[in-house]
């Protein structure tokens, strides 16, 4: 009976080190790998960020839409059930302000 109560014991300290060595790794692991001493840019960061800039407007530039879905019919037999949700009046300009006429409760003091 001790020695398993003893077997049950290690497990879980092992599964405490198990789950306290990943949240390390987790939280404060390295998120990217350090940067190389072998790697040298060209240039400035705003050229490097301008030619991404280009990058990405050639993708969006490249992009073809289908439009062949607005003529479909089950597109067309959608309707538009939507209600018009009427004005409401304005509240307060500062709804926790004291209201007018009012006078204003004495602080109440510990006893």
């Amino acid at each position: 009976m001790n020695t398993q109560s003893s077997n049950k014991t290690w497990v879980w300290v092992a599964i405490i080190i198990i789950v306290a060595a990943v949240g390390y790794f987790y939280f404060y692991g390295t998120s990217a790998p350090a940067a190389s001493g072998l790697v040298q840019s060209s240039g400035s960061d705003s050229e490097a960020v301008g030619s991404q800039v280009l990058t990405l407007l050639n993708q969006i530039q490249s992009l073809k839409i289908d439009t062949s879905i607005f003529s479909d019919p089950g597109f067309l037999t959608l309707r538009d059930y939507s209600v018009a949700i009427p004005p409401e009046n304005v509240g307060r300009a500062n709804p926790f302000a004291p209201l007018p006429g009012f006078s204003q409760s004495p602080s109440v003091t510990g006893h």
